[in-house]
């Protein structure tokens, strides 16, 4: 998926982790036992609280029909703000076919 930094987007399937750094979102992709997402609202609070002990910060997360603006990309990573008012960074593979399909942009 080619993202656009300004424009906004919908989560269309799961609900995504937001790290509120990127050193936080690479900490987790590197542990290699962090999901990017989960597919129940049940399994992402449970996840955000562990989670937000091991990494010692406050991971969140942007459930599905969620709108975000993209604010930066570096690779897989995705700085955003989502209409909620919370800022941080988000994990998107986009090389899984997993991800095909979870995040669309808003055409105006």
């Amino acid at each position: 998926m080619n993202f656009n930094v300004g424009n906004l987007y919908q989560i269309k399937k799961y609900f995504w982790y937001l790290y509120p750094s990127k050193d936080g979102a690479d900490e987790a992709l590197r542990s290699g036992r962090i999901p990017h997402s989960t597919d129940t609202e049940a399994s992402a609070s449970r996840s955000i609280v562990y989670w937000s002990k091991e990494l010692k910060c406050n991971v969140t997360y942007i459930a599905p029909n969620s709108i975000f603006c993209l604010i930066e990309q570096d690779g897989e990573y995705l700085k955003v703000l989502s209409t909620n008012g919370e800022l941080g960074w988000m994990i998107y593979s986009e090389d899984e076919a997993w991800t095909k399909g979870t995040i669309e942009e808003i055409k105006q």
